[in-house]
C-alpha cells in the first residue's frame, strides 16, 4: 500500500507567554531599586503611624480607666467644705440641680430637636462620630478658628461628669476614650437621660425640667415643639442664647434647630413651619431667679474655697463635677478671720499715709486691682498643715492668688536658706567673714563681675559670720554662700519646697534672693528652722467623703530631713537674734510679742515687695505685700515696718485663739569648744598665735573632726 505523502511542513512559532511578555514601564518602575525603596520606606512610615496610634490609644484608654463610670449616674449636688473644728466654710458645685426626670417624661420634641441640633448620628456611634469629627476638623482648617467641636452628647455627657475643660487634643482624646467606655457600659437611651438630666441651659439651669420651669413655667414633658427646640438652641451658647438676655438670638436658633429636625426626617416640613413661625413666651428672669435665691445653696466665692475645688480636681477628677462630698480641710475659721481682720486694718493704715501714691481699695471700680495686695499664711511647723491663708484683699475683685500662684522675688528672706547650707558644710556663726565690696574676679565662676550694695550702702571689715544674717548685709551674705558653694545653695532651695517656684540658673545674685517664690512654699521652708530641719510637705485637705460616709481621700503626712539638726539650729540661733534688738525685724519685739520666735524680713529693691517670715514653736506664718503690677510700694516700705506689723497681729491672734508657743527645738547635746575663726575646725597652737582662736557653741552633729589647715 502506497504511504500517504506528507504535504509541506508548516513552521509554527511558539506564542509567548506573559513571562516571556517585555515587561511594562509600570513593572519596570517597580523593579527599580530606588523604587523598592520608596516603597519600603512608606510601609515602615505606616507602620510607624500605626504603632504611635495604638500607643496614643493605649494612653489614653489606661487614662480613661481612671474615672469611675458610676459617676455619669450621679447629678451634681453641692459639696459641704469644712474647716478643721468641723465648722462650715461653704459650698462647692452649688447649683440646684433639682429633682431628675424619668427620659419618658420628656418631650419627644426635645429629646428629636436635641438629637437634630447636637448629634444627629446618635443612635449610629459608639461614642466617637468619626464623620462629624473630621467634618468639624476640615470647617475648622477653612476658618482657621474653632468653629465646630465635632462632640456627640456622650463625649459632651463626659465632659459636664467629670469637670473635663480646655481646648486642646489631649483633652479631646482623653473626652473620646472615656466616652467608648461609657458606651459600653450605658445604653443609648440611659445616656441620653443621663444628658437631658445634666446639661446647662443657662441662668443657672441644669436639665431640661429646670429649663421647662424656668423659660416657661411648664413641666418638661408638656414642651411644645417650638419650645423644644428653643431650649435645645441655647445648649451651645448658654448665655449668648438665652431667651431672658437675647429673645431675637434665642429664635434665630430655635428655627435652625427646626430646620435640622427636618432634614433629619424626624418632623414634617409643616410640622417645622407652623413651629417657626410661633414666638414662645418667656416668663421674667426675675421669677427664675427667686426660684434659685429661695432653693440653691450657693456661698460666697473665696479664694480659699477656689483652692478647695482644684485640689479636689486633682486628687478625685471623676468626682470633681459630680460634688455631694464632704471636704475636711485644714483651715482654722477662727484664725483665717483674724489674718483677714488683720491684713485688712494694717493696708488700710498705709493707704491713708499722707502721700500715699497709688489707688486705694475703697476706692476701687472695677477692672484689675491697682490698689496695695497682700497675701499671708499660717501653717503648723509638725504637720504642714494650712491654718490660715490669704490670697488677696478681695476675691470679688481678683481671683488671682497671691499666695500660692504668685513668683515675687524672695528678697532677703531667702539668705537664711544660704546660711543653713553654709554650716552644713563647716562654716560657725562665730567665723569671720569680710563685709567688703566684692571685688572684680572674687566669685570665680561669675563672668559678669556683678558686685552687690549693702542696703546702707556701707562696707565693714571682718565681722562675725552672724552678723551677716542678724543685719541682713549682702556682701556677708554672698561670701557665706560662696563657702557653701552655689550647686549647695541651689540644692538647698529645690530641697526646701523652693525649686518648683522657679528654675533658677547659677548666678551671684540669688544668694541675696533675686529667684521667686510664693508665700506659701517660702513659709514652709521657714518651717524646718522650727523642726529641727524637718519639712512637712503644706497641705490644707485633710479628709475627703462622699454621701454615705465613705472615706474618698485621708492626708498622710509626707515629711524629710532639709536640714541637720545642728545646722537648723545654728540658723534658729541667728534668725532669733534678727527680731530682737539691732535685727531687722527688732520691730516685732518692740510691738510687744513676747513668745519664743525666730524670723527674717524682705525687702526687694526700691520697696516693691515687703516680706517677713518668721515662727514659733508651733506655727510659722509668712507675709507678703506690694502691688500686682511691681512698682514701689512708697518710701521707706520695709518688710520691719510693713509687714511685721501683720505678722504681729497673726500670731498675737493664734495665741488668743489658744495656740500654744513653747520653746523652740532644741538639738541635745551642744558642746561648748575652741575652733579656729578662719577654717572652723580645731585649733592648732599657730592659730592660737595668729589670733584666730574663739569659742563657739557647736551642736554634737556638727562637732569637727579635723585640725585647722591654714595655720
Amino acid at each position: 500500500m502506497p504511504r500517504p505523502t506528507r504535504g509541506p511542513r508548516k513552521r509554527t512559532v511558539p506564542s509567548r507567554t506573559r513571562r516571556d511578555a517585555p515587561p511594562s514601564l509600570g513593572r519596570r518602575l517597580l523593579g527599580h531599586p530606588f523604587a523598592k525603596f520608596l516603597t519600603v520606606a512608606a510601609l515602615a512610615v505606616v507602620c510607624a503611624a500605626l504603632l504611635v496610634a495604638a500607643l496614643v490609644l493605649f494612653n489614653y484608654d489606661r487614662q480613661a480607666a481612671r474615672y469611675d463610670l458610676s459617676a455619669v449616674e450621679r447629678l451634681p449636688r453641692e459639696s459641704t467644705v469644712t474647716d478643721a473644728t468641723g465648722t462650715f466654710l461653704g459650698y462647692l458645685h452649688g447649683e440646684n440641680v433639682g429633682e431628675p426626670v424619668p427620659l419618658d417624661q420628656v418631650s419627644p420634641y426635645f429629646l428629636k430637636a436635641l438629637v437634630a441640633r447636637e448629634d444627629s448620628r446618635f443612635r449610629r456611634h459608639h461614642g466617637i462620630d468619626h464623620y462629624g469629627l473630621v467634618r468639624a476638623w476640615l470647617r475648622n482648617f477653612r476658618e482657621k478658628r474653632t468653629v465646630q467641636g465635632g462632640s456627640t452628647l456622650t463625649m459632651q455627657l463626659t465632659r459636664m461628669t467629670y469637670g473635663l475643660s480646655g481646648r486642646n487634643m489631649q483633652r479631646k482624646l482623653l473626652e473620646m476614650a472615656i466616652a467608648r467606655r461609657i458606651e459600653k457600659r450605658y445604653s443609648k437611651d440611659e445616656i441620653l437621660g443621663h444628658y437631658v438630666n445634666r446639661v446647662f441651659l443657662g441662668t443657672g439651669m441644669n436639665g431640661v425640667e429646670q429649663a421647662a420651669q424656668g423659660y416657661f413655667g411648664k413641666t418638661a414633658s408638656e414642651l411644645s415643639l417650638s419650645e423644644s427646640a428653643m431650649i435645645a438652641g441655647v445648649i451651645r451658647a448658654p448665655n449668648g442664647f438665652s431667651p431672658f438676655r437675647n429673645y431675637d438670638a434665642a429664635l434665630r436658633e430655635m428655627r435652625s434647630t427646626l430646620e435640622r429636625m427636618t432634614k433629619e426626617g424626624l418632623v414634617t416640613r409643616q410640622e417645622a413651619t407652623a413651629a417657626a413661625s410661633e414666638r414662645p413666651i418667656v416668663l421674667p428672669q426675675e421669677r427664675w431667679m427667686e426660684i434659685l435665691r429661695r432653693e440653691a445653696k450657693i456661698s460666697e466665692r473665696t479664694h480659699l474655697l477656689r483652692l478647695v475645688e482644684e485640689r479636689v480636681r486633682e486628687l478625685l477628677p471623676s468626682l470633681a463635677g459630680v460634688g455631694g462630698l464632704s471636704i475636711r480641710t485644714t483651715f482654722d475659721s477662727r484664725l483665717q478671720a483674724a489674718a483677714e481682720a488683720a491684713v485688712a486694718a494694717r493696708l488700710d493704715e498705709l493707704e491713708g499715709s499722707p502721700g500715699y501714691p497709688h489707688p486705694r481699695f475703697a476706692e476701687h471700680g472695677g477692672g484689675d486691682p491697682a490698689y496695695l495686695q497682700a497675701s499671708a499664711v499660717v501653717l503648723e511647723n509638725h504637720s504642714g498643715a494650712i491654718r490660715a491663708m490669704i490670697g488677696g484683699r478681695r476675691f470679688g475683685h481678683s481671683e488671682f492668688n497671691r499666695a500660692t500662684q504668685s513668683r515675687r522675688p524672695m528678697g532677703s528672706v531667702f539668705k537664711p536658706l544660704v546660711y543653713g547650707a553654709a554650716f552644713e558644710r563647716g562654716l560657725f556663726p562665730g567665723m569671720a567673714v569680710s563685709d567688703a565690696a566684692i571685688a572684680p574676679g572674687e566669685i570665680e565662676w561669675d563672668r559678669s563681675g556683678w558686685s552687690p550694695q549693702n542696703a546702707d550702702g556701707v562696707y565693714g571689715g571682718m565681722l562675725p559670720v552672724e552678723t551677716g544674717l542678724i543685719q541682713s548685709r549682702n556682701t556677708m551674705t554672698v561670701r557665706v554662700g560662696e563657702h557653701a558653694g552655689i550647686g549647695t545653695v541651689l540644692a538647698m532651695m529645690e530641697h526646701a519646697g523652693l525649686g518648683e517656684a522657679e528654675r533658677a540658673g547659677p548666678t551671684p545674685p540669688l544668694y541675696i534672693g533675686t529667684v521667686g517664690a510664693n508665700v506659701r512654699d517660702v513659709t514652709s521652708a521657714y518651717s524646718v528652722f522650727a523642726t529641727g530641719g524637718i519639712r512637712h510637705r503644706p497641705f490644707y485637705i485633710e479628709s475627703i467623703a462622699d454621701l454615705d460616709g465613705t472615706v474618698l481621700y485621708q492626708h498622710e503626712d509626707a515629711n524629710y530631713r532639709v536640714l541637720s539638726p545642728g545646722a537648723a539650729w545654728l540658723t534658729s540661733k541667728l534668725l532669733q537674734k534678727a527680731v530682737a534688738e539691732g535685727g531687722t525685724g527688732a520691730g516685732l519685739r518692740q510691738m510687744g510679742f513676747t513668745a519664743p520666735a525666730g524670723g527674717k524680713t524682705g525687702t526687694t529693691n526700691d520697696y516693691e515687695d515687703a516680706w517677713f517670715v518668721g515662727y514659733a514653736s508651733r506655727l510659722s506664718g509668712g507675709v507678703w505685700i506690694g502691688l500686682d503690677q511691681p512698682a514701689k510700694i512708697m518710701d521707706g516700705a520695709y518688710g520691719g515696718r510693713i509687714a511685721v506689723p501683720v505678722w504681729h497681729d497673726l500670731m498675737t491672734a493664734a495665741a488668743r485663739i489658744g495656740y500654744e508657743f513653747e520653746n523652740l527645738f532644741d538639738p541635745g547635746e551642744v558642746v561648748s569648744m575652741e575652733l579656729c575663726r578662719e577654717s572652723g575646725l580645731l585649733p592648732r597652737e599657730s592659730c592660737a598665735k595668729a589670733g584666730s582662736v574663739y569659742v563657739e557653741e557647736v551642736p554634737h552633729d556638727l562637732i569637727p573632726r579635723r585640725f585647722c589647715d591654714r595655720h
